[in-house]
């Protein structure tokens, strides 16, 4: 047994006699063996509903550092639900290819096999205002970044701002799940990792290869690199003319 199971073992200790207590499953890079010296023991932990309470923590176990979080089930619930509105399958990904490591009652295996049904489902599109406002502000820092260059100021914070906008919004237009920030690169480059997490549904070359390029773009690179993966994105959502927008809704009246 490695340091870090042993550390993991003496961790659970502490919960798996309480009255609330469902069940656990191991999470992040240690469930898909990605991890290195600077990857801390991801655990996800279950309470009966009753409990009251929640919590998010870390804490070092013959030091290894314990990151963890414990919740009632129907806070799971929740949090999958919104994850499926949003395109964010974070939840699902936990429960479907993380390692069970308890389970008292059964609940660990029911949201096992809820997950593996959500993740194999298509994620429903945004509504046309959502994604048009998406466009909007987009623009609004593209904009505002070709404005700061043109007077000779520093622009990385929007570039970078900008970038991150962009993943996100090429995902939400094209019904991929969202990629967390720290995994993009990995994932994108290398694909025995994003095997590992089961990252089957990622964006194609073309948008790979403009990233890219806003990756390693030197200083003087960066508008045109951010300009072609702006447009790329852009269309792929169905195009914007900012002379043309308008986001209009039924509100309820007063």
């Amino acid at each position: 047994m490695q340091k870090w199971e042993k550390a993991l073992h003496k961790f659970m200790k502490r919960y798996v006699n309480e009255p609330w207590f469902e069940g656990a499953v191991l999470c992040g890079s240690y469930a898909a063996g990605n991890q290195n010296k600077f990857s801390d023991v991801d655990i996800t932990i279950v309470g009966s509903d009753d409990m009251g309470w929640q919590e998010k923590s870390n804490c070092y176990v013959d030091g290894v550092l314990m990151e963890y979080t414990i919740n009632p089930i129907y806070k799971i619930q929740e949090y999958m639900k919104s994850g499926l509105e949003n395109h964010a399958l974070v939840n699902q990904n936990m429960f479907a290819y993380g390692i069970i490591l308890y389970d008292k009652h059964g609940v660990m295996k029911k949201l096992y096999q809820q997950s593996i049904r959500e993740l194999k489902r298509k994620i429903k599109p945004f509504s046309k205002y959502t994604n048009d406002f998406t466009k909007y502000g987009l623009w609004c820092i593209y904009d505002d970044m070709i404005s700061l260059q043109h007077e000779g100021y520093q622009i990385d914070l929007l570039y970078w701002n900008l970038v991150n906008r962009l993943i996100t919004a090429y995902c939400d237009f094209n019904c991929l799940p969202r990629m967390p920030l720290a995994k993009i690169q990995k994932m994108l480059l290398n694909p025995e990792y994003a095997r590992r997490y089961h990252a089957d549904k990622l964006p194609g070359k073309k948008f790979t290869s403009l990233l890219m390029n806003c990756f390693d773009a030197k200083q003087k690179d960066k508008i045109p690199a951010i300009d072609k993966l702006y447009k790329f994105v852009m269309k792929s959502g169905g195009g914007f003319d900012i002379g043309q927008f308008r986001g209009r809704r039924k509100i309820e009246k007063r």
